[in-house]
């Protein structure tokens, strides 16, 4: 069947009309199988958004499954499905969540390419903070940078929804997430939008304070320490930006790379810092830290490192973050780990110099450990 699609983000749309609108498509899928597919690696607010809806469907007779392709790669993300005991499936194809007769997309506004074979299953819904380079296609499309995190329009959803108890344990697990979801993706609410700060009263009072704490305690890694250690000895700094290559990082620790942009981009004497590695022997992956105004995250990475045969950005981010991912290909089994790693490094100078207008032969050379090449 062929529905409307609805598009929420319109401002002359209040809470209260978004939020039906929402309902009203997703009764559309009552008795049927939704999968809430997680875009890369599932971090808090996509998680806590998944787990709200999840619970609005289930009000409205949907089946759901929450499922994921990526690794749970940062040890915060790991504890949070712990010990909320979130039901989360990773699967490497659609097909292994069974018969599914719609996707819905939250925390993102287009489909991880990993699942390969979602084509011919519609888009029931999308719900997300992330700015779009086209407008997204689905019954229902809830897209707003007004807010800094989708945990807040979920929240919203809920109010009007399916109102959250704190008598009720699965609605203060709910709510903790939502929690932890708003202060992650805004820092600690230091770049929390008005609709973060409304969405993070109405659940303070539901969330569970101590696990909430658990959550929250923000320890560093061994393997982080290693590699921040290895992002402050190749540090390279032109003017107020700089950046740092790290090597050969394994799937498992790939968030510590941006573990160490978030350390570097505290340095005094720059606003826009970028780090980079090699993921798993598959990938070039950075992440992109900034205090800059000037600096926008998703244009700024598009620019830098440009598209693949889809025309899809490597690319992508919101105000102060962002990250690309470039497939590495037939390079990935080169034997000589010290050339591969001489050839990304290049690779990925030259690029970042070009886009700061510099002169990217000084990327040839990369600099000894400990080295801090600055120049004017």
């Amino acid at each position: 069947m062929n529905e409307p699609a609805r598009r929420l983000a319109s401002v002359s749309h209040g809470p209260e009309y978004r939020a039906r609108a929402f309902e009203e498509v997703m009764s559309q899928a009552k008795g049927r199988h939704v999968l809430i597919a997680l875009r890369g690696h599932p971090d808090p607010d996509g998680i806590a958004s998944a787990m709200a809806q999840a619970h609005i469907a289930a009000r409205l007779g949907v089946h759901t499954t929450i499922g994921y392709c990526h690794d749970l790669s940062h040890r915060e993300n790991r504890a949070l499905v712990k010990l909320l005991g979130v039901e989360l499936r990773k699967i490497k194809s659609v097909k292994e969540a069974g018969p599914i007769d719609f996707i819905s997309l939250v925390d993102a506004h287009d489909l991880d390419p990993e699942y390969g074979d979602a084509g011919n299953i519609e888009i029931l819904s999308i719900v997300d903070h992330h700015r779009a380079s086209a407008p997204p296609k689905a019954r229902c499309v809830d897209l707003r940078q007004d807010v800094g995190a989708t945990a807040a329009i979920f929240v919203e959803y809920l109010e009007a929804l399916a109102p959250l108890d704190a008598d009720v344990e699965e609605d203060r697990r709910i709510a903790t997430a939502l929690m932890h979801g708003l202060s992650t993706d805004t820092d600690d609410f230091m770049l929390a939008r008005a609709a973060d700060f409304r969405a993070a009263a109405a659940v303070a009072e539901v969330c569970d304070r101590d696990l909430l704490a658990d959550l929250s305690r923000r320890l560093i890694a061994p393997n982080a320490m290693d590699v921040i250690a290895r992002a402050l000895a190749s540090l390279v700094v032109r003017r107020n930006f700089a950046m740092s290559g790290v090597g050969f990082v394994s799937d498992a620790d790939r968030d510590t790379i941006a573990q160490a942009a978030d350390f570097l981009v505290r340095r005094e004497d720059i606003d826009t810092v970028v780090v980079y590695g090699v993921v798993g022997d598959r990938f070039i992956e950075g992440s992109l830290r900034t205090h800059s105004p000037s600096v926008d995250p998703a244009a700024w990475l598009e620019q830098a490192f440009g598209h693949d045969d889809l025309g899809r950005a490597f690319g992508g981010g919101r105000r102060d973050k962002g990250g690309f991912r470039i497939p590495i290909g037939f390079l990935g089994r080169a034997t000589d780990r010290a050339q591969l790693w001489q050839l990304v490094e290049h690779a990925a100078r030259t690029a970042l110099l070009r886009q700061l207008g510099d002169d990217p032969s000084a990327a040839v050379k990369a600099p000894l450990p400990g080295d801090v090449v600055r120049t004017p």
